[in-house]
């Protein structure tokens, strides 16, 4: 019975522990022109859902708007302004969604790495 007890505390842990993983296709050019036109477009793994996303955009709307395309799963970030602050304000958007890393090159990056490398 414990060792039934620490394999459900076990799983457990590990589902809650998963990082999810946002995408951003393209290249270095790709996404500098992304934020050259005001936007950035990543693509939502499948376990967060569109309720998530839209409730978490309500909190940045002095920064940006965000659309989702639930066929596709992707979310497209429209700055207001292209400011560093308003960039910087992604950042707490995936973060508050459950993103952890960003895909990008075929790279992964923590959220921070990835600002500081495409975003700043």
């Amino acid at each position: 019975m414990k060792k039934l007890l620490t394999l459900i505390v076990l799983v457990v842990f590990t589902m809650f522990g998963y990082a999810q993983t946002a995408k951003v296709g393209g290249t270095e050019e790709s996404i500098k022109n992304m934020i050259g036109k005001n936007y950035v477009e990543f693509v939502f793994p499948d376990e967060i859902t569109q309720e998530t996303i839209e409730k978490s955009g309500k909190y940045y709307t002095e920064y940006f708007t965000v659309e989702y395309n639930k066929p596709s799963k992707i979310v497209k970030v429209s700055l207001i302004e292209n400011t560093d602050m308003a960039r910087r304000v992604i950042t707490r958007f995936l973060l508050s969604c459950g993103v952890r890393t960003v895909e990008f090159t075929g790279k992964e990056f923590t959220i921070m790495e990835f600002y500081d490398s495409y975003l700043k």
